[in-house]
């Protein structure tokens, strides 16, 4: 049986919390690199990317982001958030176990991922939450700053499985932010969205999601959402 629907699960907020650690990571990486003691706290993290933040922080400090600096800074984020991720807490979000169990045995299903995050660190936080292997492809920040790219990116990946000629006839994602609904309509996709991170219900509806969860707890009803029961 082919995959008729496509999934895709932003990271933070909506599968798990890292509890601060990657704006940590952001800042240890700044003065390791650029030698900037900088704690962003103008940097809001919340539906933003990775690529994004760093454009944010160099046009604060009025400097030029090169090609080079990006590529090496990108690679001192990913050792520091390593580093951290040993000590660091890690919390999957209510029900997000269950529900991906449920959508990986669903041979009607296709997993991915589109996060904000680069890709090293994207793997670095799934593989700490146990949820690695569920995930195949995705979609991250390394070279894009727009979410809706990033999407983009990602439906590109998981139809690249399907035989030539075929597509998915749903596609859904899976997010927390009023980016990621954005993201998802930009694309042509519906947007379940999650009030596990820091946007509420009312304003999950206001940002026009299709479907609005406090968590992802009730695996039957998110799955019936989706039009998979």
């Amino acid at each position: 049986m082919l995959p008729r629907t496509a999934v895709l699960f932003d990271i933070d907020g909506t599968l798990l919390d890292f509890h601060g650690a990657g704006r940590k990571s952001f800042v240890q990486a700044l003065e390791q690199m650029f030698g900037w003691r900088d704690e962003i706290t103008y940097i809001h993290f919340h539906g933003n990317t990775d690529l994004n933040v760093l454009r944010q922080i160099f046009a604060a400090h009025g400097a030029e982001l090169t090609a080079a600096k990006q590529r090496d800074f990108f690679a001192a984020l990913a050792m520091e958030l390593n580093q951290l991720a040993a000590e660091a807490p890690s919390t999957c979000h209510p029900g997000v176990a269950g529900l991906l169990q449920a959508l990986a045995a669903d041979p009607r299903v296709a997993l991915g991922i589109v996060t904000g995050n680069i890709e090293s660190t994207a793997h670095i936080k799934l593989h700490r939450a146990g949820l690695r292997h569920f995930f195949r492809h995705g979609g991250y920040s390394d070279e894009h700053a727009d979410r809706a790219d990033i999407a983009r990116q990602a439906l590109g990946r998981l139809r690249a499985d399907l035989p030539p000629g075929t597509d998915f006839s749903a596609v859904w994602l899976i997010g927390d932010t009023p980016s990621d609904i954005a993201a998802a309509h930009a694309v042509g996709a519906r947007c379940l969205a999650v009030a596990t991170g820091r946007s509420t219900i009312p304003e999950l509806h206001a940002a026009g999601a299709d479907a609005v969860f406090p968590t992802l707890a009730d695996t039957a009803a998110v799955l019936h959402a989706l039009g998979l029961i």
